[in-house]
């Protein structure tokens, strides 16, 4: 069991991004591709918080705004975590929204976790404005899984069979 989704897994997953920082910029390069041949395709890239303290996806950010990448959207999982502790502790992040906004995105803010919202930000989505979006996903680690909620250990833990039946249990 892999820690990052994988190409050709994971239907939707088109490229596998484990080392952090590499999806935005992936995704501005075939976005700036798509707008050159003129293509209709929207590219969605979901990173998290942590990841965006690459200076690999800001550079990404404002080539993205520079070339008016309206196509490409990121759900940015700002559950206020990283690999190693407290996203606050480690590289603040804040303003988060002004940040995006200034380096010219469309930046919305929602709870990550109201799926039928998320769903309907997907189809407000109008690729006809001339900026890239992101959506800030306020989410909570571990989400309804007691033992696991804020628990930064499940980072990189695996849960044994034991947890994961209990952690299924709970989200049913």
């Amino acid at each position: 069991m892999g820690g990052h989704p994988e190409h050709d897994k994971i239907n939707g997953v088109e490229i596998s991004t484990g080392a952090l920082g590499h999806g935005l910029p992936i995704a501005v390069g075939m976005a700036i591709a798509n707008k050159i041949k003129k293509n209709n395709i929207k590219f969605y890239v979901v990173c998290g918080d942590g990841e965006i303290n690459e200076g690999s996806v800001w550079e990404a950010a404002l080539f993205a705004s520079k070339n008016k990448l309206n196509k490409l959207i990121v759900f940015l999982d700002y559950n206020k975590w990283q690999a190693t502790g407290k996203s606050e502790n480690i590289m603040s992040l804040n303003p988060l929204k002004s940040k995006w906004k200034s380096f010219g995105w469309i930046v919305h803010r929602i709870n990550g976790h109201k799926y039928d919202q998320m769903y309907d930000v997907i189809k407000y989505i109008n690729s006809n404005d001339q900026k890239p979006k992101i959506f800030i996903c306020d989410t909570i680690k571990g989400k309804g899984v007691s033992f696991m909620e804020n628990d930064n250990n499940w980072h990189y833990k695996v849960p044994n069979i034991n947890e994961l039946n209990n952690a299924i249990k709970l989200l049913k």
